[in-house]
């Protein structure tokens, strides 16, 4: 169901890309209106800037606009000394839209700009806007026939939507441009490291870690493509995620190893191709400091983390500091300071809510110039938009609406918070697939009560995924498992021999006391296995063993073999 749905985001996110294109190919004779809205922006800045901003703006003024593509390079390099300045990245991005919109560029001109202005919307803080920049970038790569370049306009798409929470669709379509970098350059290469990177974050970000990690291991073959200064970035920013990685192992020696080591290479750091490395170091930082115990750490720096996360792009950096916040206020028995975040918390996710897929469809409409609807091109214009947008939502939603109806009974069966199978589909299937040979294995988690009651359901909840995680890895797609109650699982080993049931059993019971979870806790299950027989109720069976293990020792599973 999960890639049904990515399909269809794909499939809206694509035609809402069409949608763009016609819209900017339709309304090429809009550029001068463009164009005179950016100088008046330009204006307005002349009048509020500081020292090196007036100098900037001065020196793009002196330069002739048939000289824009010329000078393209020299222009957008002018603007990196005022990045620091509350309005240079503002500056910057009116500066270069003057120059595409009113200089003579060539394609690779354009592509330039454009890639330059979607950087400083990032650099402002505004997502949304790296959009329409992106798409045009990727409309003049493919007209160009620039494989590397409509290449690499596709994997930002991408990195766009990871800032939007779109991590496994993000994912996909990193991973389906990995067909696509074929060359041999080293710009070829570049795009390769990058898009590696990319998607081992994206994996972070969903917790798999060594799925990262395998990811992170391979791109130092790539080196060769890069400076010196420029391949230091890389390292930075790769190590910096490996010890994130080792972090969520619970492998802390080497997380702090790595941490230390991109820390070092920071210090002779002068390039700017990663703009988040150093929060990224911090934050992986902060998180390590928690599982060491060092709470004076946590303390001395928690303002400086939480201001980072209420202003990065990186929705995941906030997560993980938030969530580092929690456990050390829990951990620190600080209640009063864990609720107080707990609602800044809430308040900054309803934010992040608004920030969705959705935004790529219907914010465009405002776009739509409502003070020139008096002219009658313009009007129909705007009449083909609503019109092209309302039967894409149409046909979005009446694609949706079969899919609910052909896939409704995959949901009803599933158990929303660990994924298992829910009572109502164990039902089903011990009814149909009990009249033959079978061991029925019921688990219960030891004391989970005690822990709710100590932690919250918070952490219980955690638990349980936990649990069934380690349910789900052990049988794989062999068996299934449900969710029948609270902290109850139950697996059915159908068309399986004793010797092998007892096996996986043990091994799922192994594995769940293995678990290295928050505040050290140690969880442990136990569990009855009962194989079937003639006139046999292995459900009962199974049952009363398990009654026997939590009475005795716990941490047992007991069978009837």
């Amino acid at each position: 169901m999960k890639k049904l749905i990515l399909f269809v985001i794909g499939i809206i996110i694509l035609s809402s890309a069409m949608f763009f294109t016609l819209n900017e190919t339709t309304h090429n004779h809009k550029d001068l209106v463009k164009s005179s809205n950016y100088k008046q922006c330009l204006n307005k800045y002349e009048d509020v800037c500081e020292g090196l901003e007036c100098g900037i703006i001065q020196g793009f003024r002196d330069i002739n606009k048939e000289d824009y593509g010329r000078n393209l390079i020299d222009i957008a390099e002018s603007i990196r000394p005022i990045l620091g300045y509350k309005n240079g990245a503002k500056i910057g991005i009116t500066i270069l839209s003057i120059a595409f919109h009113e200089g003579k560029l060539t394609d690779e001109q354009k592509m330039l700009a454009l890639d330059k202005i979607s950087t400083l919307k990032y650099r402002d803080h505004d997502l949304y806007g790296m959009i329409d920049p992106t798409l045009k970038y990727i409309r003049i790569a493919h007209e160009s026939g620039d494989k590397l370049k409509s290449t690499r306009g596709d994997l930002n798409l991408a990195l766009i939507i990871s800032y939007f929470q779109g991590y496994e669709f993000a994912s996909a379509m990193i991973k389906s441009l990995a067909c696509e970098v074929q060359g041999d350059t080293p710009e070829w290469y570049k795009l390769k490291t990058q898009a590696m990177v990319s998607l081992a974050e994206n994996q972070l970000a969903i917790k798999q870690p060594q799925k990262a990690l395998n990811l992170l291991s391979n791109i130092e073959s790539n080196s060769w493509a890069y400076s010196e200064e420029d391949w230091r970035d890389y390292y930075i920013y790769s190590t910096a995620l490996k010890a994130e990685a080792y972090l969520y192992l619970n492998q802390l020696d080497r997380s702090e190893e790595n941490l230390k080591l991109a820390s070092l290479a920071l210090i002779q750091d002068k390039s700017r191709l990663l703009l988040d490395k150093r929060i990224l170091i911090a934050v992986v930082e902060f998180k390590l400091a928690f599982k060491l115990h060092q709470f004076d750490f946590i303390e001395k720096n928690k303002d400086y983390l939480l201001s980072i996360a209420n202003s990065t792009n990186q929705i995941r950096y906030t997560k993980m500091v938030y969530k580092t916040m929690f456990d050390y206020y829990l951990a620190t028995n600080n209640i009063n300071a864990f609720y107080e975040l707990n609602l800044a918390y809430n308040i900054l996710t309803d934010d992040f809510q608004s920030a969705s897929y959705q935004l790529l469809i219907s914010n465009k409409l405002k776009q739509s110039e409502n003070n020139h609807l008096n002219n009658d091109n313009e009007q129909s214009m705007f009449l083909l938009k609503i019109g092209f947008v309302t039967l894409l939502v149409i046909s979005s939603l009446l694609f949706l609406t079969i899919l609910k109806i052909k896939y409704l009974n995959i949901e009803n069966y599933t158990d929303s918070l660990t994924g298992c199978l829910n009572r109502r589909k164990f039902m089903i299937d011990f009814e149909a697939r009990t009249t033959k040979e079978h061991a029925f294995l019921i688990l219960d988690i030891d004391n989970f009560k005690q822990i709710n009651d100590t932690y919250g359901h918070t952490l219980g909840d955690e638990v349980l995924e936990n649990v069934a995680s380690v349910i789900i890895s052990v049988i794989g797609r062999e068996y299934h498992c449900y969710r029948i109650g609270g902290e109850e699982f139950v697996v059915l080993f159908y068309g399986s021999t004793k010797e092998r049931a007892i096996m996986l059993a043990e091994k799922i019971r192994h594995n769940v006391e293995d678990l290295n979870l928050c505040h050290d806790i140690k969880v442990t299950i136990s569990g009855g296995l009962s194989y079937s027989l003639t006139d046999k109720d292995t459900y009962k069976a199974a049952d009363s063993l398990l009654y026997i293990a939590k009475r005795t020792t716990k941490n047992i599973v007991i069978n009837d073999f």
